[in-house]
């Protein structure tokens, strides 16, 4: 074995095994695997991206005694026989992006915003490196669809939609209306970009088509919101109003989108259909609180859009594939290893150091600052009495909770 030493070779298998674990534990929705896992990916990973020259890669993987066959999860579990080792790179680099895409995932359940984007960013990053590893794969006759590089490369931008939506998601929770408004824009645009970046089969298609155009009914049904809460001038009544129209505009074309997908589209499944009628459902009561006179095309044009905010950073891949063909195509410049690098050296726990107190904290003003609102919409005869009692009682207790709690946790730091 020219490459390896015997100690390396003996590293090699121990981190395939612990990666196949780790890939069971994923495929389960186990909870047994953490940030450590992801750095034994990216060290299996980074030792075998060497350039192989011309020898024989299906050697190479006996001799390593690696497993040969990948289940092809798009297609019925297929079995594809790995004939290049850049193409297990790609494998162990899909495994590592839907981790941080599961931990994302449960820091978004816990309402952990900032600590979810980050995975997010990271989980798109590697789908890109990974999409990379597979166009280097020229021993790979067999690729399949889950770690073909254009497959991988849809996943790395949907993760950094996702990110961005968490972003905007967060910023509208906690108030930051106008802010969040052009974060709803920001994610139209990576939505459009999506939709136009290849073509997509008729599903898809649809899907993306419904979600670019709801997103942008967002952004201009909170830029609204925000110039009637926030204005300290005059406000002009008419603009904000045709603001109002365009957002229902769109939202009316996500739900005509939507209801024709459910209507004619033959393969959706039923989790695909569960999901689209949520998103009809969302839509719908959306506009039962906006009931406005609908607007011609040509008005609507007129009416400008937020302007986009993109948080999220381009999916550079952090490393690239060392084998001869990508050796001449890539550039220190192209590569954000830095970045990378200072994320690796941190938990994602200690990136953003809150305590249990200072989260509470930012809870209680969040509610703070929607009983004010609630109370300004109330005088000036914007909201229904019993609705405003209803939301009055439900943030008045919310309140209390967070208020106890602090309480405790003082004093439980003093004894």
């Amino acid at each position: 074995m020219p490459f390896f030493t015997d100690d390396v070779m003996q590293r090699i298998r121990y981190l395939h095994y612990k990666i196949k674990k780790f890939e069971e534990a994923l495929d389960k929705e186990e909870e047994s695997f953490n940030l450590d896992d992801l750095n034994l990916v990216l060290e299996y990973t980074k030792t075998l991206n060497i350039n192989y020259q011309n020898v024989d890669h299906v050697k190479l993987l006996k001799d390593l005694d690696l497993t040969p066959i990948f289940l092809e999860p798009l297609e019925n579990n297929r079995e594809i026989q790995i004939s290049d080792l850049m193409f297990e790179c790609a494998r162990a680099l899909w495994v590592m992006a839907r981790a941080y895409s599961h931990i994302s995932e449960k820091f978004e359940d816990e309402e952990d915003w900032e600590d979810s984007i980050i995975a997010m960013v990271e989980c798109s990053k590697i789908f890109k490196t990974g999409a990379y590893f597979s166009a280097a794969s020229v021993n790979q006759h067999d690729i399949g669809v889950t770690l073909s590089s254009e497959n991988l490369e849809l996943n790395s931008e949907e993760a950094r939609i996702l990110a961005q939506s968490i972003a905007a998601l967060k910023e509208e929770n906690s108030g930051n209306i106008y802010f969040a408004s052009k974060l709803y824009a920001g994610l139209s645009s990576l939505s459009k970009r999506l939709f136009y970046l290849k073509k997509h089969e008729e599903k898809k298609k649809q899907q993306l088509r419904g979600q670019f155009h709801f997103d942008m009914g967002k952004a201009c049904q909170l830029k609204a919101q925000a110039s009637l809460e926030s204005s300290i001038t005059n406000i002009n009544k008419d603009k904000v109003r045709k603001l109002q129209q365009k957002a229902n505009f769109y939202f009316l074309k996500s739900e005509e989108i939507w209801n024709e997908m459910i209507s004619s589209v033959s393969d959706l499944s039923s989790e695909e259909k569960n999901s689209i009628e949520l998103n009809l459902s969302v839509v719908k009561d959306i506009m039962k609180e906006n009931k406005f006179e609908p607007l011609n095309y040509e008005e609507i044009k007129k009416i400008q859009d937020p302007e986009p905010i993109i948080i999220i950073p381009e999916n550079l891949a952090p490393f690239v594939p060392k084998s001869t063909i990508y050796l001449t195509k890539f550039v220190p410049k192209d590569l954000n290893i830095k970045r990378f690098k200072s994320f690796q050296k941190k938990k994602i726990e200690q990136k953003i150091p809150y305590s249990k107190r200072e989260r509470l904290i930012d809870k209680k003003a969040g509610i703070v600052r929607t009983i004010n609102e609630l109370k300004l919409l109330k005088e000036n005869k914007e909201i229904d009495v019993e609705k405003f009692a209803e939301l009055m009682e439900k943030y008045s207790t919310k309140l209390k909770m967070i208020e106890t709690a602090i309480g405790k946790l003082a004093h439980s730091i003093k004894h």
